[in-house]
């Protein structure tokens, strides 16, 4: 019997299973299909989930062939920004704007993106307001889609939407509600206030549950071609990054850990919920762990962005040469450089900034350069989440497949001067899965086949 993880990523979707005593399998992969409308890219959930199912049919008859049945699943997606209407039945009505897109047309008042905004309001919900989230898009479709909204039951992320088209059923991870800034981070309860100005009800959002819960059967029909163990369940997953994070805590001890894919994500586990002023004024993420009295202090920058931008710029994309540019290049080159960085949800126009650039300057100098301030700045940031959230940096560890590139490694080693753990994991997302799903199910008491109900490491 094995588990099996998935991951459904801005770029790729990823699957990775475990056998029954934890020993991952080979990763498969494929592009995330996105459709475009006009300018604007959007993520298809029915198409995604239709790619999903195939991944995951071929997988089990290659990599996953000589394990038996599936036991059991769990699903990772990323953040719940990207969400999509669906009405009575699961069907989406309405595709997501992909999360790096912008309207040119905010739907959005005004007043209540300031309310949004708010330390009271961050003080509830643990997260600013930002652009093109639940706030926004629920927004865009009650103004510019008055039947479309009407016809709409649920607004659910890609996780939820994955997990309910193998069970039947509708759970969210608690990892994920949060961050549509109509709950309170501290109880889970509905935030009345923001539903009301935002025209949500609580029925709007699937009944939220922690990362590891029970979340049903798997469907036989659900993943045509995959032979299923009888009684085989799909549990809670989450957001990408936490479910990320279990597993690499897991396996290093680390507390603190810092992801790059698309944006890099900084995170800081901590026991209790204190929104100060301070964290506020930073723009940082209160969120819920992957355990059910957890949090994490999140903060994104957008350094993947960066990093193929500065690919793009002077190597015609070829990664190779801009992290040979990276280990060969002493730093403090070019001391009047000056690197400004966007948000997460910028486009190219306004990701970077640089000034002070001196006529004869060399590529290979502003490479170094750049990703010296972006090394300096999450050094700098992890330093004051970790002083908000009342612990010492320490071990800080590593995720993601730029960390994975010696260079990249070297780098913060260089500019951080703390001790690091690199994940070996190439996927941590889906494996993260993979164990999340193996962990909960062969210590739940569910009976397997061939497994002995006791707990194992």
């Amino acid at each position: 019997m094995w588990f099996l993880g998935i991951d459904i990523g801005t770029t790729h979707i990823k699957v990775a299973g475990v056998d029954e005593d934890g020993t991952p399998l080979p990763a498969g992969r494929i592009r995330t299909p996105t459709l475009d409308v006009g300018a604007l890219v959007f993520h298809d959930a029915e198409v995604i989930w239709r790619a999903t199912t195939e991944l995951i049919a071929e997988y089990a008859r290659t990599a996953a062939a000589p394990h038996g049945p599936l036991g059991g699943a769990a699903v990772a997606s990323f953040g719940q920004e990207e969400s999509v209407a669906v009405d009575s039945a699961g069907r989406m009505l309405y595709p997501s704007l992909a999360w790096w897109e912008r309207r040119p047309v905010r739907a959005l008042d005004a007043e209540t993106a300031h309310w949004l905004d708010s330390y009271e309001q961050f003080q509830v919900s643990g997260l600013r307001h930002r652009l093109d989230q639940t706030p926004e898009r629920t927004a865009h479709l009650r103004a510019r889609e008055p039947e479309l909204w009407r016809s709409t039951a649920r607004w659910v992320d890609f996780c939820t939407f994955g997990t309910h088209r193998m069970t039947g059923e509708w759970s969210c991870a608690t990892s994920q509600i949060t961050h549509s800034q109509c709950f309170e981070l501290a109880t889970l309860a509905p935030h009345a206030p923001a539903m009301e100005r935002l025209g949500l009800t609580p029925g709007h959002f699937a009944p939220a549950l922690p990362t590891g819960a029970d979340a049903g059967e798997i469907l036989p029909a659900s993943l045509p071609g995959v032979t299923l163990s009888p009684g085989a369940r799909v549990v809670i997953g989450g957001h990408d990054q936490v479910v990320a994070a279990r597993q690499v805590h897991a396996m290093s001890g680390a507390e603190v850990f810092d992801s790059i894919g698309t944006s890099e994500y900084l995170m800081v586990g901590t026991e209790t919920f204190v929104p100060r002023t301070r964290s506020y004024e930073l723009g940082l993420d209160h969120e819920r762990a992957w355990h059910d009295d957890g949090f994490l202090l999140g903060c994104p920058i957008p350094s993947g962005k960066v990093v193929q931008l500065l690919a793009e710029l002077f190597h015609d994309g070829d990664f190779d040469g801009l992290f040979s540019d990276l280990a060969t290049t002493p730093s403090g080159g070019l001391p009047s450089l000056q690197v400004k960085v966007g948000s997460t949800g910028e486009g190219t126009e306004g990701l970077l900034t640089l000034a002070g650039v001196p006529a004869g300057a060399r590529p290979a100098e502003v490479v170094r350069g750049t990703l010296d301030h972006l090394a300096d700045l999450a050094r700098t940031t992890i330093g004051e989440m970790c002083e908000l959230a009342g612990r010492r940096p320490g071990q800080v560890a590593l995720m993601g497949s730029l960390f994975r590139r010696p260079e990249m490694a070297a780098h913060r080693r260089e500019r951080w001067e703390l001790p690091l753990h690199i994940s070996p994991l190439t996927e941590p997302v889906a494996s993260g899965a993979a164990a999340v799903a193996r962990d909960a199910l062969t210590r739940s008491g569910v009976p397997h086949p061939g497994h002995d109900g006791k707990e194992t490491s």
